[in-house]
């Protein structure tokens, strides 16, 4: 849905420590921003890329880029300016590709054909587009212009390399490139993905982690399990800012304001 930036909902942001570039100029007030009714964003996040509030955004990720209401994006992830989002699909394998049968109502051209002429807008068929949902895990670094396709699960620790089309799932660790996105190979040994997928690091802060050699990655697992078992560390405990509290925070613009994107 489509909120308005308020003053409140700049405080809001800045109590819960969501960070965007400028809020003066990124959120401007009165400006719209886009929002999923059951997005959840942590402390600590980083939003720089635009007024579109992502599913999630974990705990010391940064993007500059802007994602969907779809996207998942979890903690310490690095992605790049204009990363995108591929749009949505067509039907294939019907008469016609044109989103007139099953998805006139963004096209101002087909609203109005129809109005003009005294017509109600027909129903639409529907069009199963697939999974819509983009997940990336945690630590992922995606470069600058990359394009994703929707219904894709990017894994822990992956690389996107710059320009990148990325068709299909990333597995965890991997370094992938081109378009279409191909494997380059991985960030480290088997072993060494799978210690670090099962300590799951990213529960911790960076208070935490600064302690830890990072230049190591095994050095780093076997410290970290040395801690907890001291039990001298803990898990985060951040409580994400919601939809919810968001909304409340926002204005609703009136019902109708503003137009659909065309696909």
């Amino acid at each position: 849905m489509k909120i308005l930036v308020s003053e409140a909902l700049r405080a809001l942001a800045m109590q819960h420590r969501i960070f965007t570039a400028d809020p003066g100029s990124m959120w401007p007030l009165g400006s719209s921003v886009m929002i999923g009714l059951d997005a959840t964003i942590e402390p600590y996040s980083h939003l720089l890329g635009g007024p579109l509030i992502p599913k999630a955004c974990g705990a010391f990720s940064y993007t500059h880029s802007s994602f969907d209401i779809d996207t998942s994006i979890g903690r310490y992830c690095s992605i790049a300016f204009g990363v995108r989002i591929m749009g949505s699909a067509h039907p294939s394998g019907w008469a016609s590709l044109h989103p007139f049968s099953n998805n006139p109502y963004p096209l101002a051209g087909i609203r109005t054909y129809f109005t003009d002429r005294g017509l109600p807008l027909p129903e639409a068929i529907e069009f199963d587009q697939g999974p819509q949902e983009i997940s990336i895990g945690h630590d992922v670094w995606i470069g600058a212009e990359t394009l994703i396709k929707r219904g894709v699960t990017i894994g822990e620790g992956a690389v996107i390399g710059a320009r990148s089309l990325v068709t299909k799932d990333v597995p965890p660790y991997a370094i992938v490139g081109g378009a279409p996105a191909r494997l380059i190979r991985y960030r480290f040994d088997q072993p060494v993905i799978e210690a670090l997928q099962a300590c799951q690091w990213w529960r911790y802060g960076p208070d935490v982690l600064r302690d830890l050699d990072v230049r190591d990655p095994i050095g780093f697992v076997d410290r970290l399990r040395e801690r907890e078992a001291l039990g001298d560390i803990q898990p985060l405990d951040l409580k994400p800012l919601t939809a919810k509290e968001l909304i409340e925070a926002s204005v609703v613009p009136p019902a109708g304001a503003g137009a659909p994107t065309a696909p």
